[in-house]
């Protein structure tokens, strides 16, 4: 099963293409598109579901993965990343694909072991896992690439029209692993070699 993740932006959009089978992981491709600064907003909109769909056209993916809407403080940000979110889903609706949505945390939790792991310890987790190749195209395709892992690990079906609804009950989890998520995230980096001084260089960047 090929799985398509995207990390949605209005600037950039990260994604990045895995094969999962037997339980074993392969990246096939991964990068950003990137509609630039001298189009305008609704230009860069249609740029994105063009190329979209000609990735899909062109990557034939049984599944996709896409990062759910977060609130941050800007609310202009927020307004445009809704509406570069709606590009990406108006045309994998259209590409007839299921689609499978979830938070920053579980993407990080499922691929690094903590919920508040940061980018850098994302992408260095996913060079262990699967190479190079992703780290190259920068943070934006490491986060696709992350999700479209979090998706093969986790396997978690949409609720509604496309979208996963965010519940209580998931919440309140949330918070009770908070305690034992730095253990979870030194047994990974045990699991790939990683030596103790270098994990905890990593674990003093994530402070």
């Amino acid at each position: 099963m090929i799985i398509l993740g995207i990390d949605p932006g209005s600037v950039v959009t990260g994604f990045g293409l895995v094969e999962h089978q037997n339980r074993k992981n392969q990246l096939l491709k991964c990068g950003c598109i990137r509609p630039g600064n001298k189009l305008s907003f609704p230009q860069r909109l249609l740029y994105i579901y063009d190329h979209l769909l000609a990735l899909v056209a062109d990557s034939s993916p049984h599944e996709v993965a896409l990062e759910s809407v977060f609130y941050g403080a800007n609310t202009q940000s927020l307004i445009k990343l809704c509406q570069a979110r709606g590009a990406i889903v108006t045309a994998l609706a259209n590409s007839d694909l299921p689609i499978f949505e979830y938070s920053p945390r579980e993407v990080k939790r499922a691929v690094v072991g903590r919920g508040g792991a940061s980018k850098e310890q994302v992408q260095f987790m996913i060079q262990r896992l699967l190479g190079k190749e992703a780290v190259g195209q920068g943070f934006d395709a490491t986060d696709a690439v992350a999700i479209a892992l979090c998706h093969a690990h986790q396997k978690v079906a949409v609720q509604g029209p496309g979208i996963r609804q965010n519940k209580l009950a998931e919440k309140i989890e949330a918070l009770k692993q908070g305690g034992r998520e730095q253990s979870r995230f030194d047994e990974k980096l045990k699991e790939i070699g990683v030596s103790a001084k270098s994990r905890r260089r990593l674990n003093r960047r994530e402070r």
